[in-house]
């Protein structure tokens, strides 16, 4: 997501819910793709409850499909939903991570902003728009989202403290990215943002901390399953040790 020396975190993969989340979901948000996997909105569920009949019918298919990595006939189920709803600001987020998978990103911008557009106070959504505008490096956009993000649930939710202190990353305030990243990694008691450690990393090499670095490094590598990202992980610390032990 943000250039640095260190090994860049994938921004791209497909993780969708349970293989059964369709079935059991308490609360579309559990439906929601990596990185919004496993959110916890203040406003969770609510959208779900107002949503009845074949809108809520077609966003559980998509769900479904989802978790099977079948993007396009998930892309067509969220679009029957919003046929029926189109206030239904869980489907236009969920929506926008289907198309942003599919790499469709302005569309997916569009529909993560239109979800805005029908609740302002809908968390999910302003997330959505700062991990868009991560990829693309629009870093005043992506903290205007992220700080929205932070207001709506300022002691809870990680993935908000994480795309602020990108963004500060970003705009090169590393003060302010560092806070914001211990902030996120204080909050996230069940690792659910682990690439707050890895933008601390990222934060202590350009700071020239290698001890505070190699311990971030440490933490994210706790949470990574991808083997070639171990990998590269496990060579970076490997480097650190060498280079402390001159």
């Amino acid at each position: 997501m943000i250039h640095s020396p260190l090994p860049h975190v994938p921004d791209d993969r497909v993780k969708g819910p349970n293989s059964a989340a369709f079935t059991v979901a308490v609360n579309d948000e559990a439906c929601f793709l990596w990185p919004l996997t496993g959110l916890r909105s203040p406003t969770a569920g609510v959208s779900s409850l107002a949503v009845q009949g074949q809108a809520r019918k077609e966003f559980l298919r998509a769900c479904s499909l989802a978790s099977e990595k079948k993007l396009a006939k998930a892309e067509e189920h969220l679009r029957k939903a919003l046929d029926a709803d189109k206030r239904y600001a869980a489907a236009w987020v969920f929506l926008g991570q289907v198309l942003k998978a599919q790499q469709k990103r302005d569309e997916a911008h569009t529909a993560c902003s239109q979800a805005l557009q029908v609740d302002p106070n809908y968390l999910p959504a302003d997330l959505c728009l700062a991990d868009l505008s991560a990829i693309q490096e629009k870093w005043e956009e992506m903290l205007r989202f992220a700080n929205s993000a932070v207001a709506l649930d300022p002691a809870n939710d990680p993935h908000a403290y994480f795309y602020a202190a990108g963004a500060y990353y970003g705009l090169h305030r590393l003060p302010e990215a560092e806070t914001t990243a211990l902030r996120a990694a204080e909050i996230d008691k069940t690792i659910r943002e682990p690439r707050s450690h890895f933008l601390l990393a990222q934060i202590y090499e350009l700071e020239r901390k290698p001890d505070a670095e190699a311990a971030q490094l440490q933490e994210y590598l706790k949470s990574v399953t991808d083997p070639q990202e171990v990998e590269i992980v496990k060579k970076y610390l490997a480097d650190l040790e060498r280079k402390r032990n001159k």
